[in-house]
């Protein structure tokens, strides 16, 4: 399939991220590339791409960062604070490197076509590096719907893919699948941290409640949209947050406090292509 008409489909089926990787091609390809996919997807799909920051400014775009690439925190330097960041990690020391970046792609997790010669890291290896990593966990390699709950459990807080999207023969209906196991089992998790939250602020006069995704949440007074996703495992270049029927800008995540009644919907990342 057409590459315009596959990340159509995976949009359409639910992906709020895509990772462009090309190596071989120049910028100014990468980013006739970006421009296409731009109008195509709109700015609710956040669009990565490789080859440094000066790929990342060329296409208006987010940059992906291999682990044997320039620190996340030096790429940070020259791109805006709004501009997403992401590192691919194998090893929990790889995690521990990641500072300046919103995300590490953590993989591969099970066995993976892509990856026949390597032992996958398993669910405790993925579990070791959510442990050190300076910023939310993303699982990727082997993904598949029936196991995106056990890799959520582990503490990663959304899933990538590319065969199960790619090699499927209706991309919109396999990102549809993905996208619904992910959102299940983050609201799964949400709700166990939440109650445990709730336990342990018990009557402190400080915490309000809001209600997110349909349940009930505390959280401190004073605390913002950025705060809660933090708080959640959740970074704000890959999340979708609806506060109160409106889309909160995610420039605005910061300074947007939340206040007791507060209705959230939220949304966050699964990468695809």
């Amino acid at each position: 399939m057409p590459l315009l008409d596959l990340v159509r489909e995976a949009a359409a089926g639910g992906v709020d991220a895509i990772y462009l990787r090309d190596v071989c091609g120049s910028i100014d390809e990468l980013a006739l590339t970006t421009r296409a996919l731009h109008a195509e997807i709109g700015d609710e799909v956040v669009l990565l791409v490789n080859g440094g920051p000066q790929a990342a400014m060329a296409t208006r775009s987010g940059l992906h960062l291999r682990e044997r690439d320039m620190p996340p925190n030096a790429a940070r330097a020259v791109l805006r604070p709004r501009v997403a960041i992401g590192r691919s990690v194998h090893t929990p020391e790889g995690a521990a490197a990641a500072t300046g970046a919103d995300y590490v792609l953590a993989g591969h997790v099970y066995p993976s076509p892509s990856k026949p010669d390597l032992l996958p890291l398993g669910i405790a290896g993925l579990a070791s590096i959510v442990a050190v990593s300076p910023c939310p966990v993303i699982a990727i390699g082997g993904i598949t719907p029936d196991r995106v709950a056990e890799v959520i459990q582990a503490g990663a807080c959304g899933v990538a893919a590319i065969g199960a999207i790619v090699e499927d023969g209706d991309p919109r209906a396999a990102a549809a699948a993905l996208r619904v196991a992910v959102d299940r089992a983050l609201q799964h998790h949400q709700v166990e941290a939440s109650m445990s939250s709730e336990i342990s602020v018990g009557s402190d006069a400080s915490a309000i409640e809001i209600v997110v995704n349909g349940k009930l949440v505390s959280v401190v007074a004073g605390a913002t949209v950025h705060d809660f996703l933090t708080a959640k495992r959740m970074t704000d270049a890959m999340a979708i947050v609806e506060r109160n029927g409106e889309i909160v800008p995610r420039g605005d995540y910061s300074e947007t406090l939340l206040r007791a009644g507060d209705h959230l919907e939220v949304v966050h990342a699964v990468g695809g292509g």
